[in-house]
């Protein structure tokens, strides 16, 4: 006989959330594990002693998490599905009648309460320092990518502007040697009696840009292979042990991958105390600044190598033989090319070795070397070129080989897993202090994904 359930009696009943949430659900196995109590203490100075209370912030702090682990990209469905779902409810602290906070609490919390602040960053850092001392976290060997974020900004509305661009940190540091070396040369030239050659070197000309009218933060992404228009760039490092994504900083999306990166890895090794050994990142960080940078830091770089393909690679610049005892150049007629002076384009610097005009005026080399039209042969080679050629040399050894494969399986699969399932695919939100909280918890979630994988 087939039952038909025609009645619904209302009746009370007592109701314990826990016996619905699985044993094996990822907000259980949160919940069980990391202990978010610290928050509190974070957030205390962003409360004030009077008035009313306000909403639990340990429960917002929560809330918006469940957006990121389950891929909700808006925080008026989040309410919806916060007050449907029983799991999301119990990982709250909510019962079946408590009310659900409203999506308009969080975007004034971030206009009003936690305006200019670093509470998510402080609370982001508190998550690493527990790995840490998990031994989850060690240092041994960090990784570095970024991928971009779509902004919320119109294609249409884009100005071109000149602006003057400061260099970074680590740019300063190869500008410091610059100096040092030139200096070097000027006593020398002193004691020698011969005259300055060649122009003073200048620092960073100013360059033009493109400026998005609806979000001037944004910058326009204009790389082969990758979508045109405003977005933000998301560099990343991660520890290779388990995945921990250690720092994710949120720039314009015209900004080159290097500028960043040895700042960042500074950042991590004061933030953390870790002793960074060795880093991996692809081609685009294979520049004289990176490596000096890192020779600062006293960090060993596995960074693919870029394969030039211009006028300071020719076959006539390879027939010359670097000396670094003399810091001399030898041609293939046998005269020497010494040191003169210093010269700049944009931000780098280069030493330039020039021949004796008498030596080239003679040579039988000399149509092939330079042509007609100069008088002599000259040399440019960037500071701490040798930098780069040690780095060429590490690319034939195991280490090499692993830290890229390595860098290949974390970066790519973390960008893909949090563009897919993490909120990082794009961006409603504008300004760069906005982007900075979704990438952090984009991150965050992540990595109390592997947290938990690790220690379950």
């Amino acid at each position: 006989m087939m039952g038909r359930k025609d009645d619904y009696q209302s009746k009370m009943e007592f109701i314990d959330l826990n016996t619905f949430v699985p044993s094996n659900h990822i907000l259980r196995q949160i919940n069980e594990k990391i202990d978010f109590s610290f928050i509190y203490n974070k957030m205390e100075k962003y409360y004030s002693n009077l008035g009313r209370k306000s909403l639990d912030p340990v429960l917002l702090f929560k809330m918006l998490l469940i957006g990121y682990l389950f891929n909700v990209d808006s925080e008026r469905e989040l309410e919806q599905e916060v007050n449907l779902n029983i799991a999301y409810r119990w990982f709250l602290g909510l019962d079946l009648t408590d009310p659900v906070p409203d999506h308009s609490t969080f975007s004034q919390n971030r206009r009003r309460r936690f305006k200019d602040s670093t509470v998510f960053q402080e609370i982001f850092d508190e998550i690493i320092k527990l790995c840490v001392e998990k031994g989850l976290v060690t240092g041994e060997v960090i990784v570095t990518d970024s991928t971009h974020i779509k902004a919320s900004a119109s294609k249409s509305k884009v100005e071109k502007v000149t602006v003057e661009r400061a260099p970074s940190q680590y740019l300063n540091t190869l500008e410091l040697e610059a100096k040092k070396i030139e200096k070097e040369l000027e006593e020398k030239r002193k004691e020698t009696g011969t005259k300055k050659r060649g122009r003073k070197p200048k620092g960073p000309s100013p360059e033009t840009i493109s400026v998005v009218k609806t979000d001037s933060n944004a910058g326009v992404l204009s790389r082969p292979g990758k979508p045109t228009g405003p977005h933000y760039l998301a560099h990343t490092s991660i520890d290779t042990k388990n995945g921990i994504i250690v720092d994710i900083h949120p720039s314009p999306g015209n900004i080159n991958d290097c500028e960043p990166f040895v700042e960042r890895l500074k950042v991590i090794q004061d933030k953390f105390e870790l002793d960074i050994k060795s880093v991996g990142a692809d081609r685009g960080y294979d520049t004289t600044p990176i490596h000096h940078g890192l020779k600062t830091l006293e960090i060993t770089g596995y960074i693919s190598p870029i394969k030039y393909d211009t006028a300071f690679d020719t076959t006539s610049y390879r027939d010359f033989i670097y000396k670094r005892e003399t810091d001399t150049y030898t041609c293939p007629n046998q005269k020497e090319l010494t040191f003169t002076h210093l010269m700049s384009q944009g931000e780098l610097y280069y030493k330039t070795y020039s021949a004796k005009t008498k030596d080239c005026k003679v040579c039988p080399f000399r149509d092939k070397c330079f042509g007609k039209t100069a008088s002599r042969r000259t040399i440019s080679r960037p500071i701490a070129h040798e930098l780069l050629e040690e780095n060429i040399q590490r690319t034939k050894t195991k280490e090499y080989k692993l830290v890229q494969k390595l860098r290949r399986v974390w970066c790519e699969g973390s960008f893909g897993t949090m563009k897919i399932k993490h909120n990082l695919y794009k961006t409603y939100k504008r300004g760069i202090e906005k982007i900075y909280e979704q990438c952090l918890f984009s991150a965050l979630a992540l990595n109390l994904k592997r947290m938990i994988k690790v220690i379950y």
